[in-house]
């Protein structure tokens, strides 16, 4: 059922207001509008994935609220690691809400490292919804690792797969790092399907994956000792990190962390870098984003949105397996949060950058 509540956004995302502030955009933006009553949505990731995905679902289901506007119309521009797309948004200045993007992880982290090729700062600009996720780092029954403990006490460093060190595998290379676990990385997987089943095949030592695939992947083998999980991520609830619901009997990183004893220096880095990355990563993991000086009524309309798609049950319930068992998080709640994570130390930069470069050839200059 469509909100009625907002007679306000109807003079905003009205046709003839939405056509005329389109028309204000800066002379150097390349933005075409494809309607004035449709909102256009960047992705910057090619489609079928699960971010474009996510999209699609996400906007679909704010079209259904919206009665300002016909349709939300999809438009993916890949390239350049997400880098692409999103410099071509913020370069459009669409203030009215008409042009959104999704940013997912990969995107963040490119701000969050200072990639040379990026003109965004997701600090400045107007975050809309926020979907997160939970994961779990895991080995296969066949390493005989039974536990975080198991790990440590490895005579040789065990054999991570994933996709790439500066993208989401970060995350829990950081967490190892900071664990005292010795590791080295091979890296290069199209996906999480491949690193998965790189580890079941006894190619690799340990494995990162999201809630919603360990579940459906994964989580059936555990009683069998195929599948060991080791940690989790935890999701973040009244102020401090708890376990998933969704995994309520894997331990967090954060209880294995804070039950390690005799802590380096080099851990305690690893682990405030790892504090940032995991909140922009995972915790925040999908966004629709607005840029910067959108108009608040447009960033309030969402926030209600939001509040009334996670308070309908049935839209919940269709949405399990899109959202991961999560609900949507209010871009305007949770903005002040996802900044705080932006927020770095640059001795905490400095580690991570030498930390990429010298164990895993990976420069982020």
């Amino acid at each position: 059922m469509k909100s009625r509540k907002m007679n306000q956004l109807s003079k905003l995302f009205g046709t003839v207001s939405l056509f005329m502030l389109a028309a204000c955009a800066p002379p150097q933006s390349n933005y075409k509008p494809t309607g004035p009553d449709v909102v256009d949505v960047m992705v910057p990731y090619g489609s079928g994935g699960g971010t474009d995905t996510w999209a699609r679902f996400i906007t679909n289901a704010f079209a259904e609220r919206n009665d300002s506007v016909k349709r939300y119309q999809v438009v993916n521009v890949p390239g350049g690691e997400t880098i692409t797309g999103t410099n071509a948004f913020v370069k459009s200045d669409v203030k009215t809400g008409q042009y959104v993007m999704v940013g997912s992880a990969t995107t963040y982290f490119q701000d969050m490292l200072n990639h040379k090729a990026v003109r965004f700062d997701f600090a400045k600009m107007e975050p809309l919804a926020f979907n997160g996720t939970g994961a779990v780092v895991w080995t296969s029954g066949k390493t005989g690792f039974k536990n975080i403990q198991d790990l440590k006490n490895a005579k040789e460093p065990l054999l991570y797969g994933g996709m790439s060190a500066s993208g989401l595998d970060l995350i829990a290379l950081l967490a190892l790092e900071a664990l005292g676990v010795p590791n080295k990385g091979v890296f290069g997987f199209e996906g999480r399907g491949p690193s998965r089943l790189a580890l079941q095949r006894g190619e690799t030592d340990l494995d990162f994956q999201t809630t919603s695939a360990y579940l459906s992947q994964l989580a059936d083998d555990v009683p069998s000792g195929k599948v060991v999980p080791l940690f989790s991520m935890g999701i973040p609830a009244n102020g401090k990190i708890e376990r998933d619901p969704n995994l309520p009997d894997i331990p967090t990183f954060e209880e294995l962390y804070q039950a390690t004893p005799n802590k380096t220096e080099h851990q305690k880095l690893a682990y405030d870098a790892f504090q940032a990355f995991v909140t922009t990563g995972l915790f925040y993991q999908k966004g629709l984003w607005a840029v910067e000086g959108t108009d608040p009524a447009v960033i309030d309309q969402y926030d209600q949105m939001v509040k009334e798609l996670n308070a309908d049950k049935e839209f919940m319930s269709k949405a399990e397996k899109a959202l991961g068992g999560y609900q949507l998080i209010s871009g305007k709640e949770a903005k002040a949060d996802f900044q705080k994570a932006l927020k770095v130390k640059p001795e905490t930069m400095d580690f991570i950058a030498q930390l990429l470069l010298d164990k895993y050839g990976t420069a982020i200059h």
